[in-house]
């Protein structure tokens, strides 16, 4: 049986991470890398996939939770007999140095059971499946554990308790008084068979290290700059959480997402592998971790993009919208015929061919980027080298923009003149003219200010539909788009100028559920089937309504999406509106991106409508006295 996917809590350790199910299964783990083959994938196939699982033997009501501020996770089951935890993390490697075309990275999973009440009897079932189970995976007992084998591949599960293999799978049942635990440990990839059998001690204090390590990282958020974390503190920090599992050290790419394949509606063909790092995705992220202060992994990241990915060729035509964790520019998609899918939902994908598309929006996205590091971090300065390319980008921006493109949603009916395409292009512009301001830098500010206000003014025209009375998602087009919300987030419009305002009233009307979840376009995108509600585009929305003055209907609606979360606070990347089932992969950066956002904008939005009232009232209070 697939357990529903809002069942699921994720740990990681920065390089990778794994999903484990309120049943105490983990049922997705791509080894030793996110983006590397799965050992367990019952998420993407119930009988061939490969899972491991904890839990007691008869009948229990299971809960989760995380260990405070970190990705330390516990399981709790509750029988007639007794109370057990299950504690799963994964180690944070001390050796953050690895050559980057290596893929013999040693990779850990350790399970911590212990009773905590009564007595308890636990079921193990390991039953591991290397490389997607494209071939068959051998388990042989050894001293101490059970050893995995695959070809070249091999792995080994420490334990204390004796297991037998019954069907190809590896069980044991373990008995336990209150007070006791045993730890079992999966390491994938090690030369290392024999195990250790005295070695408990130097698992907890692996486990204290690791909470130490996350509760450490989240202390680094600047409370100065970080207002909400009174009053959406949980959220936010979890999805903070969220987001530094999903940043690649030690090369400071990020994972969109680490799973592949689950689907936006059930049964449908709209499955895609997220385990890659998109320009747009990142730099989203980058922004939500400025403004809670962490701004180490914002440089990271933009240093390896401008270096490694851009610095190598100069060339603006040659950067690709996404690129794999390891610098890789070619992703190349595949079909896994093998696996059934997430209920069914066939194909199951690894790779991804958008790899190659065109998207006019990536420039402006990144010299949005260099902006914001000129105004929230003042130590980070734009050299001239970095500067070389930032002009480069604005001055292939004013060669393009004009061209269609494939635009954000990466569509795959064809290319089109997207309006988010072409005020992110305005974008580019507007940013560097700013920059070459602000350093004092060469370029060619009148030619970008020229072809800005053309930016500007094609999209008022073209962009606009008076039948819809709404901004559109291309030009000639009567569709609306969520992606126009972000207008007048990044300055292009007046967030309460009239047809700003039309906008929002259309959007509302058209892509909003009563639940206030928002559907992505009105538009056919050439795939068949349906999707869910975009959770991000929700975000969108509630940044409109605030910059439209409407802070108050703004916060409801946050209010209602933030607790659409899952049991441990994740969100996935879309959501049915009516069943409230998670679609999409999952846990999603770009759903927890747009959360970290919108409540800085909403507490900021707040704290300005609080000054002014305590300003209104000081001065009709000393008018009264005159």
């Amino acid at each position: 049986m697939y357990h529903p996917i809002r069942d699921y809590a994720i740990i990681g350790n920065l390089r990778s991470a794994a999903l484990v199910s309120k049943k105490g299964s983990i049922d997705w783990a791509p080894v030793p890398f996110i983006d590397s083959p799965s050992i367990f994938t019952s998420i993407l196939d119930d009988k061939k996939g490969g899972f491991w699982s904890i839990a007691p033997k008869g009948q229990y009501v299971s809960s989760q939770r995380y260990a405070g501020d970190s990705n330390v996770l516990t399981t709790t089951f509750q029988t007639k007999r007794g109370t057990a935890k299950v504690v799963d993390f994964i180690p944070i490697e001390k050796e953050r140095v690895f050559m980057p075309s290596s893929k013999d990275t040693t990779f850990r999973i350790h399970r911590k059971v212990v009773c905590v009440k009564g007595t308890c009897t636990m079921q193990v079932v390991f039953d591991p499946q290397l490389d997607y189970g494209r071939q068959k995976t051998h388990l042989s007992l050894i001293d101490g554990g059970v050893l995995v084998t695959n070809g070249k591949k091999r792995g080994v599960l420490a334990a204390k308790v004796p297991f037998t293999i019954m069907d190809g799978r590896a069980v044991a049942t373990v008995s336990l008084r209150k007070g006791e635990s045993h730890f079992f440990i999966f390491r994938y990839n090690t030369h290392e068979i024999t195990v250790r059998r005295n070695d408990t001690d130097h698992h907890e204090a692996e486990l204290r290290e690791v909470q130490r390590y996350w509760h450490n990282w989240t202390r680094k958020c600047d409370l100065a700059v970080c207002p909400t974390s009174k009053r959406w503190h949980k959220a936010i920090t979890r999805s903070a959480l969220l987001l530094k599992i999903l940043f690649f050290e030690p090369i400071g790419t990020i994972a969109a997402a680490p799973t592949t394949s689950l689907p936006e509606s059930m049964g449908g063909i709209r499955n895609w592998d997220y385990r890659f790092t998109w320009i747009r995705d990142s730099v989203f992220t980058l922004h939500a971790f400025f403004r809670m202060g962490h701004v180490e992994e914002a440089e990271k990241y933009f240093n390896w993009l401008m270096h490694e990915c851009y610095g190598a060729s100069k060339k603006p035509e040659d950067l690709r919208i996404v690129y794999g964790l390891h610098s890789e520019s070619k992703l190349d998609e595949e079909i896994l015929p093998h696996l059934a899918g997430y209920k069914n939902s066939k194909p199951v994908r690894i790779g991804n061919a958008a790899y190659d598309q065109k998207q006019w929006d990536i420039y402006g996205s990144i010299l949005d980027t260099a902006w914001q590091f000129h105004q929230l971090e003042k130590s980070y300065v734009i050299t001239p080298e970095i500067w070389v390319l930032l002009r480069s980008l604005a001055n292939y921006v004013t060669k393009i923009w004009k061209e269609p493109d494939e635009g954000l949603w990466e569509v795959r009916g064809g290319k089109s003149h997207f309006v988010y395409s072409k005020v992110m292009c305005w974008v580019a512009l507007d940013r560097a003219i700013k920059l070459a301001e602000a350093y004092d830098f060469n370029g060619e500010i009148e030619l970008w200010r020229r072809e800005k206000n053309e930016i500007h003014a094609a999209v008022m025209k073209q962009g606009w539909s008076e039948k819809e009375h709404s901004f559109v998602q291309s030009f000639g087009s009567e569709d609306l788009d969520a992606s126009v919300l972000r207008m007048p987030v990044v300055g292009f419009i007046d967030g309460q100028d009239p047809r700003m305002l039309s906008t929002l009233k259309q959007i509302k009307k058209e892509l909003l559920t009563d639940d206030g979840f928002v559907y992505r376009y009105t538009a056919q995108d050439g795939l068949p089937g349906t999707e869910g509600a975009f959770l991000l585009a929700s975000f969108w929305l509630v940044d409109a309504m605030i910059l439209a003055g409407e802070t108050k209907e703004a916060r409801i609606l946050f209010e209602n999406v933030v607790t659409s979360a899952n049991h441990v606070g994740l969100l996935p990347e879309e959501i049915n509106p009516v069943t409230k089932e998670f679609l999409g992969n999952f846990p999603q950066a770009y759903t927890h991106i747009g959360l970290i956002n919108s409540a800085f904008n909403l507490e900021e939005a707040e704290a300005r409508s609080r000054k002014n009232s305590y300003k209104y009232f000081f001065l009709h209070l000393l008018k009264y006295k005159k």
